[in-house]
């Protein structure tokens, strides 16, 4: 029964490995390609989302570069508005459209003529003055945007963006323009109307060649206000009302991209836009992802394919190694043949037996052996099962054998025909080494060889000589001196041991000694070569612990030494063993441990520590006369556990703390605690406690303790010291701190916490940049630096509630101990914001006319002087003007100083609102006017703006019920760099105003 359950065990093995290896193969090839196509995926996958980030990059680009376009033209259209404006206003609102607009005017220098875009001129009821290049509206009244101009005074533009209907032929239903308005004033600063300008959105997207896109691109420009929207796909203009952007689901697109909620047609973009906040438009691109992916497509059907043709490769690379395996699983079936054939001619053998049948190559060479047989001990011997050796190539089964030689001995006797017989030991891997006997004899097609095992009898003869090799090997390596001599009567005292560790110890080598008689070689009292033959001492062992030697340089050794007899057969010593361990250095040892600890004693006797030492379990076994004199125990009241008494009640707990900290590490205890002398005296100590470690094992404990009583109690009383001072300092109104010379925060007071809105605690320890912040830092680091060099500094600063909250801080240095080097300094910060403020409003009243509330003399020098200066640097030319009121002393002599008072000031403000918010103002003092005009274009200018002026004061002030009519004079003088002072120019400016008197006042004159 057990025979067919072993048959039908092997049978199913056999049938699982041959399905294994007909499935291996398979399986192997179908995980490596889809392990190729998953990386392929990955890869795919990630190329496209690399594409599609570079896609929506490109596409913010070029929304930014549109943006950037219709920002710039129609920042040129508002400037265009703009010197309308100012042309108008100078003519006195006589300007029109075809005088503006002409080829080489202002206009065409800000606008280019090609563009014909539409103007139009309306009163100050919406009613069309004038209007160019087809301008459509004829009344613009009730607008929003012009009742917006009306109501405003700010000389601002507005952009609008209007619906335009009904639409002209082939246009769509509703079209749209980007409007550009600007208000218009008369000369007495009136609304008079409005100047407007369209621009047509196509503009920006019809041909604009500075984006670049595909037929597929979309190039779009949309209102914020109206919703509307014009665009270009190719070729092809479209307007739209519907179009809005979302941004695309989280993880699934660049978070940059936009995505359209409504699509325009079926071409898949992607979106871009660029807010133009200012203009209430959108600009906005998109680029086609056919176009933006087609390179991303190209390298994914170029992967597809090349993965594709590696895949065939493989298929057919698995298909022939499957096919070469059936080949060779035939051959095997072959083998086994033959194998049977063996095992009936070789079973009754007690050796291996093996017929091998030579392989010959091309040219007859033998290349290899096949069993053609072999026996059940033959198998053994090659460690394999008999049915996997018959058939099989000898050498490539067992390529070991070809290393071992074996190979070439076969071919040697074929070729030869002697047999050969041989003993030899076997190493194969993963085997232990054995002894093999063998015989090779020819046959006619190959040898037949016969094997034996003799490993334990090549063993047992291996193992004496390894026994007497190890004995001698370890006499020769031992440490120390090993020597053997006779003590036979015929060669009394000849060496016949004498191992390195004698030679290294004694200085005499083993040529010169061994096979010699000692007395020969040492000299006379030499420690190993006394006695005489019949000695009793040499039938005894013998110890001698330190035995005096004289090497062969002079130099003087001790050794322990122990002398052994080696009896013969007959029980009599024939041999002495010595053996001999250098102790000189030992020796040596013990004499300066000795003398260490005698040293170690009187430093302990005479330190000015208290010392104890005690052992693992805590009983003392040593304190010194200093720990005695500390704690009032005497040396025999402390041992044992005697010293425990000493420590205050409150402080035994820290024992158990001690032990619990040694154990947790190996630094040293150091605490402070108090002892109490036998008469209840309290003195303080600084105790600290280390281990006595031996290894990892504590052997005891060594402990210092010092009097600190003195320093207790000054560290009290500079506590209440330093607590008085704080105490101080935080009911000081003004910040406080001290930092050192590292620039770290040592101390800093209840003020200085509230302006850190931190506690003490976090701040001190920091570094000021730290603290501060780099820039901070890098403003006060000039003033710490002349502070640390011993200087006290003194500054202001803005602080980081707001502009106008201004500290004073002042750095005083503290020097050492040495009264040289700077130690740190301490800082005294204070707010001096209302100072400040007082100051500024104290300065300004001295700078500003009581009456009028312009710039009296010395301020308006001051802005002349400023103004100066910036002309020279810049080059722009600036004016200024220097008038008085025509008659104005009999209008002061006739209705009293009040009414010329009340005069000054309606011409003050009559004055200003002829001028532009930039133009400064000053009263000189009585009826004179100063006024300073800067980077004005040109001299034309200041001249309309002095016209303007004498124009204005021309119409009578009404002055509490009293009718005043004067006029005025002015003086215009230029500026644009020179030497000039502001003194000399104010005087040219007053001569010229004498001239416009001289011609009959209410007029100006100028220097050019």
């Amino acid at each position: 029964m057990g025979g067919h359950v072993t048959t039908l065990s092997r049978t199913v093995r056999h049938s699982a490995q041959r399905l294994l290896r007909g499935t291996l193969l398979p399986a192997f090839a179908i995980g490596l390609l889809v392990a190729i196509w998953v990386v392929l995926f990955y890869q795919v996958n990630l190329e496209r989302e690399a594409v599609r980030t570079e896609a929506v990059a490109q596409s913010q680009s070029l929304a930014r570069t549109l943006a950037e376009h219709v920002g710039h033209t129609l920042r040129q259209g508002e400037h265009a508005t703009h010197l309308f404006k100012m042309r108008f206003e100078e003519s006195g609102g006589a300007l029109r459209l075809a005088e503006f607009g002409r080829r080489g005017g202002l206009l065409d220098s800000v606008l280019p003529a090609r563009l014909g875009l539409p103007l139009a001129l309306f009163d100050r009821d919406g009613a069309q003055l004038d209007g160019a290049n087809g301008f459509a509206r004829a009344n613009v009244g009730a607008e929003p945007f012009f009742k917006a101009l009306a109501a405003a005074g700010a000389d601002q533009a507005v952009f609008t963006t209007p619906l335009y209907g009904p639409p002209s032929p082939g246009a769509p239903p509703l079209y749209w323009h980007i409007q550009v308005a600007r208000r218009l004033n008369d000369s007495a600063g009136a609304f008079a109307g409005a100047i407007v300008i369209l621009v047509d959105p196509a503009l920006f997207i019809d041909d604009y060649d500075r984006l670049t896109l595909d037929d597929d691109g979309l190039v779009m420009l949309m209102s914020g206000a109206n919703g509307r929207g014009l665009g270009r796909i190719g070729e092809r203009i479209f307007s739209t009302g519907t179009l809005s952007f979302a941004k695309p689901p989280k993880g699934r697109r660049p978070p940059d991209e936009l995505v359209a909620n409504t699509p325009l047609d079926a071409t898949a973009r992607i979106y871009s836009a660029r807010q133009l906040a200012r203009f209430s438009l959108l600009a906005v691109v998109g680029v086609s992802e056919r176009a933006a992916l087609a390179r991303f497509e190209r390298h994914r059907s170029s992967a597809i394919g090349i993965t594709l043709a590696a895949s065939a490769l493989i298929v057919l690379v698995v298909s022939l190694l499957m096919k070469q395996s059936a080949q060779l699983r035939a051959s095997i079936a072959r083998a086994r043949e033959a194998q049977a054939t063996l095992r009936a001619a070789s079973e009754g053998s007690l050796d291996g037996v093996m017929i091998l049948r030579a392989l010959r190559g091309p040219g007859g060479v033998v290349e290899d052996f096949t069993f053609d047989d072999i026996n059940d001990k033959g198998a053994f011997l090659a460690q394999l099962p008999r049915a996997e050796l018959v058939g099989q190539k000898v050498f490539a089964l067992l390529p070991a054998y070809r290393a071992q030689g074996y190979f070439e001995r076969f071919v040697q006797v074929m070729q030869s025909g002697e047999p050969l017989e041989e003993e030899r030991e076997l190493h194969l891997p993963q085997m232990e080494p054995r002894w093999l006997y063998y015989q090779i004899v020819p046959l006619e097609r190959g040898v037949a060889v016969t094997v034996r095992d003799i490993t334990e009898r090549k063993y047992a003869e291996l193992r004496i000589r390894l026994d007497r090799s190890f004995l001698q090997s370890l006499v020769e390596h031992l440490p120390m001196l090993v020597c053997v001599k006779s003590v036979r009567a015929r060669d009394f005292g000849k060496v016949v041991v004498w191992n390195r560790g004698a030679e290294q110890l004694t200085g005499y080598n083993a040529v010169g000694v061994v096979g010699l008689v000692d007395r020969e070689v040492f000299p006379s009292g030499f420690a190993l070569s006394d006695g005489a033959p019949g000695d009793a001492a040499a039938a005894a062992v013998r110890e001698q612990p330190e035995l005096p030697m004289l090497r062969r340089d002079g130099t003087l050794r001790y050794l322990h030494s122990v002398s052994v007899p080696l009896q013969g057969e007959d029980g009599r010593p024939e041999y002495i063993l010595t053996m001999a361990q250098d102790v000189t250095l030992r020796r040596e040892q013990e004499l300066s441990l000795r003398t260490s600890e005698a040293e170690l004693a009187a430093v302990a006797d005479s330190s000015p520590l208290g010392l104890v030492r005690s052992g693992p379990d805590g009983h003392c076994t040593y304190v010194n006369p200093r720990f005695e004199s500390i704690t009032g125990l005497t040396r025999e009241q402390a041992s044992g556990r005697g010293w425990i008494t000493a420590l205050h009640r409150d402080d035994l707990h820290l024992l158990h703390e001690v032990l619990a900290h040694q154990l947790r590490t190996r630094e040293p205890f150091a605490r402070v605690v108090r002892v109490v002398h036998p008469d209840g005296k309290t003195v303080w100590v600084s105790a600290k406690v280390a281990a006595i470690r031996i290894g990892e094992r504590v052997a005891g404990f060594a402990a210092s303790i010092d009097d600190i009583t003195v320093l207790r109690e000054a560290e009290l009383a500079l506590r209440e010291s330093e607590a008085r001072l704080r105490t101080i300092a935080d009911t000081l109104p003004a910040m406080v701190a001290y930092i050192d010379a590292g620039q770290v925060y040592r101390f800093l007071n209840l003020a200085y916490e509230r302006a850190f809105a931190r506690d003490a605690i976090e701040v001190q320890g920091r570094t000021v940049r730290e603290t501060l912040g780099e820039r901070r830092h890098a403003l006060l680091l000039p003033y710490i630096e002349q502070a640390l060099a011993g200087q006290t500094v003194t500054f202001e600063e803005q602080d980081e509630d707001g502009p106008g909250h201004a500290m004073e801080v002042t750095y005083i240095p503290q020097l050492g101990e040495d009264g040289h080097t700077v130690a740190g300094f301490h800082v005294m910060r204070q707010d001096v914001t209302s100072r400040h403020r007082e100051k500024n409003r104290l300065l300004q009243l001295a700078r500003v006319d009581a009456l009028t509330g312009l710039s009296n003399r010395a301020g308006f020098l001051q802005h002349l002087s400023e103004a100066m200066r910036e002309s020279a640097e810049s080059g722009h030319l600036m004016a200024v003007m220097f008038m008085d009121i025509d008659h104005f002393k009999p209008v002061n002599d006739t209705h009293g100083h009040q009414v010329g008072d009340e005069l000054l000031k309606a011409f003050a403000l009559r004055l200003t609102q002829a001028l532009r918010v930039t133009d400064k103002t000053g009263r000189m003092g009585g009826d004179e006017f100063t006024i300073i005009m800067e980077q004005i274009v040109r001299p034309a200018t200041a001249k309309a703006v002095a016209a303007k002026i004498v124009g204005a004061m021309r119409a009578p002030f009404e002055l509490d019920g009293v009718t005043v009519s004067v006029s005025t004079s002015i003086g215009l003088a230029f500026y644009s760099g020179g030497a000039l002072d502001p003194q000399d120019l104010l005087k040219q400016a007053d001569l010229l105003m004498y001239e416009a008197k001289q011609a009959g006042r209410n007029t100006y004159r100028s220097a050019a």
